[in-house]
């Protein structure tokens, strides 16, 4: 199956002219469109939309691309959204030639994303910027103001210097067409009939994902796939694609932070019955070390750790293609159920979430 990855990237990769000035300046040219934004804005469509001294403001748009095949948007989009504006905050307080890579991402997630919203805003802003660690927080509201999620992030501070003077060449953004793929039409889900959705087994209809060629639509933004579902397991890969910059040579820490918490929602999901599902509650993810882009495939197990009859409990690792361990997640999950049967009967996810999450049982 081809996917966004197989495409030549868009986008600026290691741009030194980003670190020419202090990184206010640098966010300010950004907005201005004076400065190219990196793959993985191109790939989602996210940018900044304001800055000021240690504070940076982004927008994300939410398309179909980001759901699964029920349509439901898994909480690990906010992950991968917050990564960017939460490090961005921080480099707003920075002088010229310092650069950022973020050691540790924490998540707690308020409402499910619905049909309605349209876009994600995310208001971060520096909790404390010294010479080698920076802290900051996100509020991330619905385009109307209403509360989504919240997060915080340790980053680490490095020196790459710059010679402010020098003309550096602009860098290779890629083909311009087609349209940014956030821009176009989503595939078609065909994971499952919605209509029978409440009656499969979750194992067995995860299995088919490996057998059978079925698939998500964030699956085909990502080209993450999973070689193995056991009971309370999952085996993912992702590749480590060049669209997963964030202007480094580095993969962008929130699309890991994304793969980890869907690989432990799945883990998650081949323990439920049939006609239940499942809301991630919150989670955490710890950086130990780059992912170079263009390494080959990331390699990511999760597990569940608890079994409880309403909380589960699970948790990730991430691999390098060399076995060696680039991150490792945990995250609490709340048991839907009846959620599955509900979806069937045409309820919609948002409502069948927010029920769940405000103690609710779904519509039969």
């Amino acid at each position: 199956m081809v996917t966004i990855p197989d495409e030549p990237h868009r986008g600026a990769i290691a741009d030194l002219r980003a670190l020419q000035q202090p990184g206010l300046e640098t966010f300010r040219r950004y907005l201005h469109g004076e400065l190219p934004g990196p793959p993985i804005w191109r790939l989602t469509g996210m940018r900044p939309t304001e800055v000021g001294l240690g504070k940076a403001t982004f927008s994300m748009p939410v398309t179909p691309w980001l759901a699964d095949g029920t349509g439901i948007y898994w909480g690990g989009i906010y992950a991968l959204f917050a990564d960017s504006p939460l490090a961005s905050a921080i480099w707003t307080t920075l002088p010229a030639g310092k650069i950022l890579s973020t050691s540790e991402l924490n998540m707690c997630f308020v409402r499910p994303l619905t049909a309605t919203t349209r876009n994600m805003v995310g208001h971060a802003e520096t909790v404390h910027s010294g010479s080698r660690v920076g802290l900051s927080t996100i509020r991330i509201t619905d385009q109307d103001g209403r509360m989504l999620a919240f997060g915080s992030t340790r980053c680490l501070i490095a020196d790459l210097p710059v010679d402010p003077t020098e003309v550096l060449p602009e860098p290779d953004l890629g083909p311009r067409e087609p349209p940014d793929p956030y821009l176009r039409d989503a595939p078609g889900a065909n994971f499952c009939d919605l209509k029978k959705f409440g009656e499969m087994t979750p194992i067995e209809l995860q299995r088919t994902t490996i057998t059978g060629g079925r698939t998500h639509p964030v699956w085909q933004l990502t080209g993450y796939r999973p070689l193995d579902i056991e009971n309370g397991y999952c085996m993912s890969v992702i590749p480590s694609s060049p669209w997963f910059s964030n202007g480094s040579y580095a993969i962008y820490g929130g699309l890991l932070a994304w793969a980890a918490e869907f690989t432990m929602g799945a883990a998650v999901y081949s323990t439920l019955p049939a006609g239940d599902i499942f809301a991630t509650l919150d989670m955490h993810i710890r950086f130990t070390r780059p992912a170079p882009i263009d390494s080959g495939d990331l390699v990511l197990k999760g597990a569940v750790q608890h079994r409880g009859r309403q909380l589960r409990v699970a948790s990730c690792n991430i691999d390098s293609a060399e076995g060696k361990r680039i991150a490792m997640a945990t995250g609490s999950a709340l048991v839907i159920s009846g959620g599955a049967r509900a979806l069937s009967a045409g309820e919609k996810p948002e409502d069948i979430l927010a029920n769940a999450t405000a103690g609710k049982a779904p519509a039969r």
